[in-house]
């Protein structure tokens, strides 16, 4: 989503969104808080595109040329870890960097991120204060 655009539709799998180019794709299918960390990052002047499920999110990484993508843990059918890990196994998305974001235990969290090769981990009940940092750290790194 670009400042003052309205995001791409949120439909499962998001089809329709275009090939504009985004520096964060977001994956979280609460509602609230996808639009909460939407709100924070487009608000740090990045350009978001949001996917309330993980259908078809490495094809719209690759196409919006996501740098980071933050992706919930507690998804439904396919958990944030096995995404990541996923992302990790195609050679094609391997410079994308993933935050994992939940509310989970952190030291289980910890270890998740690590088994599934993503970057980062941000806590849900911390992502006012550290989502927006974390991005923009793993951006330039």
């Amino acid at each position: 989503m670009e400042r003052g655009k309205p995001a791409a539709p949120s439909t499962p799998g998001n089809a329709r969104v275009s090939k504009q180019t985004a520096a964060v794709l977001v994956i979280d299918d609460s509602d609230i808080d996808r639009q909460v960390m939407v709100e924070l990052l487009t608000g740090a002047g990045l350009t978001v595109r949001e996917l309330p499920s993980p259908i078809g999110a490495t094809r719209i990484a690759r196409d919006v040329g996501a740098k980071v993508v933050v992706i919930d843990q507690n998804l439904p059918a396919l958990n944030g870890a096995k995404l990541a890990a996923l992302f990790r196994s195609n050679p094609a998305l391997h410079d994308i960097k993933l935050v994992l974001i939940s509310s989970s235990d952190e030291q289980e969290m910890t270890k998740l991120v690590t088994d599934a090769g993503a970057d980062a981990f941000v806590s849900k009940t911390r992502m006012h204060t550290e989502l927006v940092r974390v991005v923009k750290r793993l951006m330039v790194g």
